[in-house]
């Protein structure tokens, strides 16, 4: 698993980008805060039992045998939760890998293990079906770096996964927001915290901002070729059209994805035609 994990970034690659472009524009809020999400609290409605036999249900043949042979060995010697967390990664399913990691971790007391609880915390998350789904896994995500960062404050990886977290899963964004501030402080070459406020000042309506985080993230990271899509957009929001073409024809002629060529040719064809009209001096 990555050392850090982002919130929308995970949830804006290959050939959603266009579309989770539009996710990314802003609703009409105050700088650089969304609309509050309400609080997380105790009293989610899930079930992590109930949810864990749906994901039983869900195995294939092969997994399905190997879960019966692990369930024997439990009741006829006990498995450690090493076994189970293996075999749920293994399968797919971080929600219930995360559980069995986080009782390694209550047990150690390590760094190490409370990262493997929250990395897998945090995908069930970005995968949830629901609201009860959503808060309970933010919840536990949130509690797992926490203890990270009281074991190593200058974890700076756990605390960009735990402001995007805040910024984006509770009531309390311009704390997710600040810690992300902080990250930068230390360290202004830490890309996904870099990105990570890029798509809050594009939430919030600060285009260049987010244009000055896109732009230092390539100047990070080169490779990340996505960050003409990203930054392209935020000129389109500006704008800035012809530049903003020019930032996705940039992207097109660096991506082998046939799929995404083809959803930025249509774009591209759409704003020569009828896009936003150029800024004005």
């Amino acid at each position: 698993m990555q050392s850090s994990r982002l919130l929308m970034a995970g949830m804006v690659t290959g050939a959603v980008v266009l579309t989770a472009v539009i996710y990314l524009l802003p609703k009409n809020q105050p700088a650089e805060v969304k609309s509050a999400k309400p609080a997380i609290t105790a009293e989610t409605g899930f079930d992590l039992k109930e949810y864990t036999e749906h994901a039983v249900a869900g195995l294939n043949q092969s997994f399905g045998s190997r879960y019966k042979e692990l369930k024997a060995s439990e009741k006829a010697a006990g498995v450690q939760p090493e076994a189970m967390s293996a075999f749920w990664d293994s399968a797919g399913v971080p929600g219930v890998a995360a559980s069995y990691y986080e009782q390694i971790a209550g047990t150690n007391n390590k760094e190490e293990s409370y990262l493997n609880a929250a990395y897998r915390y945090f995908d069930a998350y970005k995968s949830s079906r629901d609201s009860a789904e959503s808060t309970y896994f933010s919840s536990k995500a949130i509690e797992s770096y926490s203890k990270v960062l009281e074991l190593n404050p200058d974890n700076l990886n756990a605390k960009t996964d735990l402001g995007a977290l805040y910024a984006e899963a509770t009531g309390e964004p311009m704390k997710g927001i600040m810690m992300l501030r902080e990250v930068v402080a230390a360290d202004p070459n830490h890309e996904n915290a870099q990105l990570n406020l890029g798509f809050l000042s594009m939430r919030s309506g600060q285009f260049e901002k987010a244009l000055e985080r896109f732009d230092k993230v390539l100047a990070i990271n080169p490779a990340r070729i996505d960050m003409y899509i990203y930054r392209g957009e935020a000129m389109v929001q500006l704008g800035r059209k012809k530049e903003a073409i020019e930032s996705f024809k940039i992207f097109r002629n660096l991506t082998s994805d046939k799929e995404m060529i083809e959803n930025v040719d249509q774009y591209i064809a759409t704003l020569e035609s009828t896009g936003t009209p150029e800024k004005k001096n």
